[in-house]
């Protein structure tokens, strides 16, 4: 079945007919669907998937879900957000930033308070079951910088959403058999937009006659994955088999020719020994230089090189009004630890967000700067800090709007090998009220 007829069946909405409007709502509607289409086409373990469903919060009120996953392993629930430009925010922020180089921000509610919500009415009918929440930015043109620190949410693109989903259900336990899954299915299915008869093949059908042929696509997929496996199985066991039966007729030729054969063995034992003694010693030495160049390439994902607040200290801060638009601002940033050393580059940035949620970004080095790769290379050994040149900041009317400033653009290096980049883009929080 086309994934543009499921997606119709679930939802009661033509995507194309949306596209042609393209209003606010029809860009809501397309990103539910690229979401839909990404979850329906990759789903690993058993699944069923819902969509826009209006659960009861009380008696007189209803909260509309984007996307739900009914999974093996839980309930996953899904907010989804079709937004271009750069997303600023906190977990724990009423509202995010929707942050535009040409154009003025916008402000939207926080979609994991929104999620919460969802969750909370989901919570009133299924009290037992574990329940995931994730915030997908569907547009290719936006990019996150969301603070996050809570456990229990998931926020990504379209692009790293399948990681995180599998990495969820990795670290989780299958709860629910097929069966158990369709039950809660039919219960939500109750809330779908689709409750009125439809015509299929002719004849007039339910809201389940419209999902059954996708429920039969990811039984079938299952199947199929099933046969793969025996198939798989199914051949192990006959290379087995024929692996035993060449080691019985070796052994009866052994019996025949035992002395010339241990001869030749003894032979191709010392040559390959030889040969093997020199592979293994250059291979060796590669495999050391290559573990010495990248030997903390494996600490990547640490928390250390997302925020390097373990390593840099700031200090000599100076924030003060210049007149009634424009604020100055330096400081000194200095390495504590001997292995790392830290360069600014040409794309570093300011990134200002003031207490009303504007997001201001000012280029580091701006015409009256000249850019010097060196100069701006900052590690024990080679300069233990660095001076921020005084950058005014125009559009700041008082300094104490200002909420946070950060530096982005930042690239991490060994100290002994200042050309062995570790990781790019990395920020610094230089100030915070």
């Amino acid at each position: 079945m086309n994934i543009d007829n499921v997606y119709t069946q679930l939802t009661n909405v033509d995507i194309e007919e949306q596209k042609k409007i393209w209003d606010e709502r029809g860009k809501g509607y397309y990103g539910e669907y690229l979401l839909f289409n990404h979850i329906y086409r990759h789903l690993t373990g058993f699944g069923k998937v819902l969509m826009n469903l209006n659960v009861p919060v009380s008696n007189n009120k209803t909260t509309e879900i984007d996307v739900i996953l009914i999974h093996e392993t839980g309930l996953y629930v899904f907010e989804a957000k079709h937004y271009k430009g750069t997303i600023y925010g906190k977990n724990t922020d009423k509202s995010w930033t929707q942050y535009f180089i040409q154009a003025e921000n916008q402000h939207f509610n926080n979609p994991i308070l929104q999620n919460n919500y969802h969750i909370s009415a989901l919570n009133n009918l299924f009290p037992d079951i574990p329940k995931h929440s994730f915030i997908v930015f569907t547009s290719s043109e936006c990019t996150l910088r969301i603070e996050n620190n809570s456990p229990d949410v998931d926020i990504c693109t379209l692009d790293n959403i399948q990681s995180k989903l599998e990495n969820k259900f990795f670290k989780a336990t299958k709860r629910f058999s097929k069966e158990e899954i369709n039950d809660i299915f039919i219960k939500l299915s109750s809330f779908s937009r689709m409750k009125q008869k439809v015509i299929i093949d002719r004849k007039e059908a339910d809201f389940l006659s419209w999902v059954t042929p996708t429920i039969e696509k990811l039984e079938e997929s299952q199947k199929e994955v099933e046969s793969v496996k025996q198939t798989l199985n199914k051949e192990i066991e006959k290379t087995k088999q024929s692996l035993i039966s060449e080691r019985a007729s070796l052994h009866e030729s052994r019996k025949k020719g035992i002395i010339f054969n241990i001869i030749i063995a003894i032979l191709c034992v010392i040559i390959s020994a030889f040969i093997c003694s020199n592979i293994i010693k250059k291979n060796t030495n590669e495999l050391n230089t290559f573990k010495q160049k990248f030997q903390h390439i494996n600490q990547i994902d640490n928390k250390y090189f997302k925020d390097l607040s373990s390593y840099v200290s700031v200090s000599n801060i100076q924030l003060s009004q210049l007149h009634s638009d424009a604020v100055s601002f330096t400081a000194r940033i200095s390495m504590s630890n001997p292995t790392y050393g830290i360069a600014l580059t040409e794309s570093s940035t300011y990134i200002v967000m003031l207490d009303d949620g504007n997001v201001l970004e000012y280029n580091v080095f701006g015409e009256h700067l000249n850019y010097n790769a060196f100069a701006n290379i900052i590690g024990k050994g080679i300069r233990d800090y660095g001076d921020l040149s005084t950058i005014n900041l125009y559009g700041i009317s008082d300094t104490n709007t200002i909420s946070y400033i950060k530096l982005t653009g930042i690239n991490l290096f060994q100290v002994n090998n200042i050309n062995a980049i570790i990781k790019d883009n990395l920020e610094i929080e230089l100030y915070s009220k």
